[in-house]
């Protein structure tokens, strides 16, 4: 109905819109100004590269978040392929790289978002920004030094909503810098759902002095032996070229993992807690109704993976890494991808005669103190209040679990199959026969155990232990 009512209004108000060569003229004006010298120029146009993508993004309403969407892209489909069709996204990464909001940054950053989300355009855009290197320029917003050292963070915040009416400025600074990395990492989940993204974003590579020692400590015996192990198997990382992991995805990693950047004082991570409490276990089985799994086809394709659609207009930029774990999803659809998130790393403590482990319950005894991976510090993330964070790595997961060669280590050494569950256990009151060999973790919680609320992350979970179970009758019992 949007729709129709706009062309009628266009129609009726000719004289006041402009037509043909005129609108042509409009957007490489625009365009020529997105490349301008001056600094206020361009962000005068990245501003109004943003107004006039999301026009209508002002009268919508939080509470129907698909119409909304349904009606901006309506819209604003015209301008998108305008943009996309004069190759704006080039300026408008030079513009982002500038990393002051006084240059249009923020702008820039949200017309990116926008355009390479778009339904129509999307694919172009995010080609166009792999072409103009915005992995990297991404990534070197999402890596860039906060305001204050991160153990002020959260003093900052409570003295910032303590004080609304006038924030200090290391507020206002903090909060400019959690928005772009936002931006930032919301883009680099757009641009590896490509492949070719994905295998730029892991072949791109840091100094070797920026990477966490404890993270990338290794002997040269070490690095030998991998070395020859992967000339010994190299069935996956031979479609995509021979590719060492690179420090890059292991910092960003480590960002997303500190949860010093999160302003626990924001109303967006109230509601965010509250959201995750809202529904038990109880509540969807009451709700639960078995003529719907007629609809089973419907709801499969409203649950589909969607590109990290930015409102631009909202707040939701309390946890600015959020996104980080889309990034970590998409990287894990490729080998090289699983290889980084499933690749053992080992402490600096080692033993004295540094001997290899003889039998797999020393292994297992020894797993949490010499040698993790950085899988397993993803796995407390399925509880995270952030449904940003849960869906990618409930994604994770699933993907994670096409490595059939990893299958037993994941379910005897990870044992990934019990976070799994956990996220799928409800309140429900068990029988004393139905407790009988079964884990306490599963009913020690009682009714305070929330099960996961959002169908989504349910589903990569469901699959993922599908997965595990298809790989042989051995997993399954």
């Amino acid at each position: 109905m949007a729709t129709a009512v706009s062309s009628n209004m266009s129609t009726d108000n000719k004289s006041s819109t402009p037509e043909g060569g005129e609108v042509d003229t409009v957007y490489n004006e625009l365009l020529n100004f997105l490349k301008a010298t001056r600094a206020d120029l361009r962000k005068a146009a990245a501003d109004a590269t943003l107004a006039t993508l999301v026009s209508s993004s002002s009268s919508s309403s939080s509470d129907d978040d698909g119409a909304d969407e349904a009606t901006s892209t309506a819209i604003n489909n015209e301008a998108a392929q305008r943009l996309t069709t004069l190759n704006a996204i080039h300026p408008l990464c030079r513009i982002a790289s500038t990393l002051s909001p006084d240059h249009g940054s923020i702008s820039a950053l949200a017309a990116l978002s926008v355009l390479s989300s778009h339904d129509l355009v999307g694919n172009q855009s995010i080609e166009d920004f792999l072409d103009a290197k915005g992995v990297g320029r991404m990534l070197e917003i999402a890596l860039s030094s906060p305001p204050t050292p991160v153990s002020t963070a959260a003093s900052v915040s409570a003295l910032a909503s303590d004080n609304k009416e006038e924030p200090s400025k290391v507020a206002e600074e903090w909060k400019v810098w959690r928005q772009q990395v936002n931006y930032a990492c919301a883009l680099l989940a757009n641009a590896t759902r490509t492949e070719r993204g994905a295998i730029d974003f892991i072949g791109l590579s840091f100094p070797d002095e920026a990477v966490p020692s404890n993270l990338s400590r290794k002997t040269d015996e070490s690095k030998e032996e991998e070395e020859k192990e992967a000339d010994d198997d190299n069935v996956g990382a031979s479609a995509y070229g021979k590719r060492e992991t690179k420090p890059t995805a292991t910092l960003l990693l480590s960002r997303f993992l500190n949860p010093s950047f999160i302003d626990t004082s924001s109303p967006a991570h109230d509601r965010a807690v509250a959201s995750m409490s809202a529904k038990t276990g109880m509540d969807d089985l009451e709700e639960y109704d078995s003529d719907d799994d007629n609809n089973l086809d419907d709801e499969s394709n409203n649950n589909e993976l969607e590109p990290q659609k930015m409102d631009p207009m909202s707040e939701e930029y309390y946890d600015p890494y959020q996104h980080v774990a889309a990034v970590i999803m998409n990287i894990a659809q490729l080998d090289t991808g699983r290889e980084f998130l499933l690749r053992l790393i080992h402490s600096s403590k080692k033993s004295s005669d540094n001997k290899k482990l003889d039998s797999i319950d020393e292994e297992k005894k020894d797993n949490n103190t010499q040698s993790t991976s950085h899988l397993q510090s993803l796995l407390p993330q399925l509880t995270s209040p952030n449904l940003h964070r849960r869906q990618g790595i409930a994604g994770t997961l699933k993907n994670c679990c096409f490595s059939r060669d990893s299958i037993w280590w994941l379910l005897n050494i990870v044992q990934m199959d019990k976070s799994l569950l956990l996220t799928l256990a409800g309140p429900e009151e068990l029988s004393i026969d139905e407790k009988v060999g079964l884990d306490p973790d599963y009913w020690l919680l009682g009714p305070q155990k929330v099960r996961e609320p959002d169908s989504l992350v349910r589903l990569y979970v469901t699959e993922a232990l599908l997965l595990l179970l298809a790989s042989g009758r051995r997993a399954r019992e």
